[in-house]
């Protein structure tokens, strides 16, 4: 039998130029990738107000501060009273 085979170490390296096309594609697709993100998010405000603002009472009371005032009577009209013209 024949003894094995060595692996070799020998790495070829990497033209310059192949690792920098490389490079700039892979940040091309982030940044399309991004402003794609970026213009086709949902609920976009574009500075239109279409949704009304929401207001906040200005008047405020505090419990416990009531007034009570008298019961008013009144007295129902007199019958026998002739109408006024």
């Amino acid at each position: 039998m024949s003894p094995p085979r060595k692996r070799s170490t020998y790495k070829p390296r990497r033209d310059r130029r192949e690792v920098a096309i490389a490079v700039l594609a892979s940040l091309a697709i982030v940044l399309v990738t991004a402003t794609l993100i970026w213009v086709l998010r949902p609920n976009k405000n574009l500075g239109s107000s279409e949704t009304p603002a929401i207001t906040t009472p200005a008047t405020t009371t505090t419990p416990g501060e009531s007034t009570t005032t008298a019961p008013v009577t009144t007295t129902p009209p007199d019958a026998t009273a002739a109408p006024q013209p």
